[in-house]
C-alpha cells in the first residue's frame, strides 16, 4: 500500500472511532436499560464511555439505575435532554433537576433535566417539587459512578 493510501486510511479510522454522542433516532432506538422505544424527546439520556460505546435511554432514571449496576468502561459523556429544548442533550453533570408529579416522565419517576438553572425555576414555581443537582441524583439513586 503506497504511503498515501496508507494516511488515508489511518485517517478514516482515526475519525471513526471518535469518541462522542450519538443522536437518538426517536420512534426507533431502543433504551439500553428497559428495551423500551425512545419516543420523549424530553426525558432522553445518554451515556458514551472512554471507548466510545454509545448507551441511549428512553429516561433519566433508566439512565440512572443502569448506573447503579454499572458493569462497563468509565463514562466520558453523562448527557441528559433539556425539558426546554427537547432533544437537545446536554451536560448532566451540569444540569439542573427537579422531581415532580406535574411533569411525567416515561417510567414514572417524575424525573426532569434543565440546562438552565432559571428554567428549572420557572416550572418549581408553578408546581411544587424536589430540586437535585448532579451529586443528590446520584446519592437519590445510589449511584457510585
Amino acid at each position: 500500500m503506497s504511503k498515501v493510501g496508507s494516511f488515508i486510511l489511518f485517517t478514516i479510522l482515526m475519525i471513526s472511532c471518535e469518541v462522542k454522542p450519538q443522536e437518538i433516532t426517536y420512534g426507533q432506538d431502543a433504551c439500553h436499560f428497559c428495551r423500551m422505544t425512545i419516543v420523549d424527546r424530553q426525558h432522553a439520556a445518554q451515556l458514551v464511555t472512554v471507548k466510545g460505546k454509545v448507551f441511549k435511554y428512553d429516561a433519566i432514571e433508566c439512565m440512572m439505575n443502569h448506573l447503579n449496576k454499572w458493569n462497563e468502561p468509565e463514562v466520558k459523556y453523562f448527557l441528559v435532554t433539556d425539558y426546554i429544548t427537547p432533544g437537545k442533550l446536554v451536560d448532566a453533570t451540569t444540569s439542573h433537576y427537579l422531581i415532580s408529579e406535574a411533569i411525567p416522565s416515561p417510567m414514572g419517576e417524575f424525573l426532569t433535566a434543565f440546562e438552565n438553572l432559571e428554567e428549572r425555576q420557572k416550572i418549581v414555581n408553578e408546581s411544587e417539587g424536589e430540586t437535585l443537582n448532579w451529586s443528590e441524583l446520584k446519592k437519590e439513586f445510589n449511584v457510585k459512578q
